[in-house]
This record gives C-alpha cells, structure tokens and sequence, in this order.
C-alpha cells in the first residue's frame, strides 16, 4: 500500500510540475539551439543537388538572443540574416530599419508550435535579405532536428558577431 501511496504522490509531483511547465514563463534559453533540415534542390538546368537550412539561435540573457539564418531556395537561391531578437510574448522578434529608402522594416518573428520550429518576416518585410527565390514568409523546420551549441561554440559565435558587427 505504501508503494501506491507514493507512485501516486510521485505521479501528483509530475503532473503539477508539467501543468507548472505549460505556464511557465518562455526565456531565450527554450528556444536555444542549432535547427537544421537537409534536402534536395536544383537549378533551372535540372541539376538536383543536397541544401542544409540552419537556424542558429544563441540566448544572450533571459529576453534576448542571437539569431542566425541560412536559409537555400531553388536555383541556389538563400536567404541570410543574423542579428539579435528580444523576446516578446512567446517568440522572438528580430527588427530593423529597411535598408534602403522606402524599404519597410524588416519583422521577423520565431516561435515553437508543436513539433516545430516556426518564422514569419510580416508583410515579407525581411525581402532585401533574400536572393529573388528566397522568402522569410512562413517558414519552418522540424523541432526535434534541434541541437545544443557547446559552450565553446556559443562563445565563437558571439565573438564572431561581435567581430561583425564592429566592421567599418
């Protein structure tokens, strides 16, 4: 009796904890990880080849994170963005001023829904970011293709944006 007493005390725990979960405030570290999808393309030739999409998001505090972009449409088309997003609500938004005059600014949201990792740029407003086949407009790939990034591997990758950011 008193090992059902405790599976069943054990069970309560778990299921609080997983409805405490469900509530529980997002930070930059649920969402941190290397996200990848490998797949066939081509070219207008006909000439099919293998792509790998990569979604590199780096917690910089709870709100805030480094997000990276590499992004390859049909024709070795890409889309290519990195910058830093703040939390708002349950997904991270990266915004920036149009690049050139006129241009909208560029919005783009990331957020897990269900098994997935999910992006939208509003509007397409992230356009001056893609080559003419490449489009930051509902997009995705699957969450379980999500790895941790060591350490030693955050670090150079905040060095390196660092280093970026800095050029003239």
């Amino acid at each position: 009796m008193a090992g059902k007493a405790r599976l069943f005390a054990l069970l309560a725990l778990f299921a609080g904890g997983t409805a405490l979960g469900a509530g529980a405030t997002l930070t930059t570290a649920d969402l941190a990880g290397r996200y990848t999808r490998t797949f066939r393309t081509g070219l207008v030739s006909g000439e099919n080849y293998m792509a790998t999409d990569v979604v590199t998001v780096v917690a910089t505090s709870r709100t805030r994170a480094l997000v990276n972009f590499d992004l390859t449409f049909f024709n070795g088309h890409i889309c290519s963005l990195t910058g830093i997003a703040r939390l708002e609500g349950r997904a991270l938004v990266y915004r920036r001023p149009g690049r050139f005059a006129g241009d909208p600014p560029c919005i783009l949201r990331l957020w897990r829904q269900g098994a997935r990792l999910r992006w939208n740029a509003d509007n397409n407003s992230c356009r001056e970011d893609c080559g003419a086949r490449g489009s930051f407009t509902d997009g995705g790939m699957r969450w379980s293709s999500r790895r941790p990034i060591s350490r030693a591997g955050r670090a150079r990758i905040l060095r390196d944006f660092e280093r970026i950011r800095n050029l003239p």
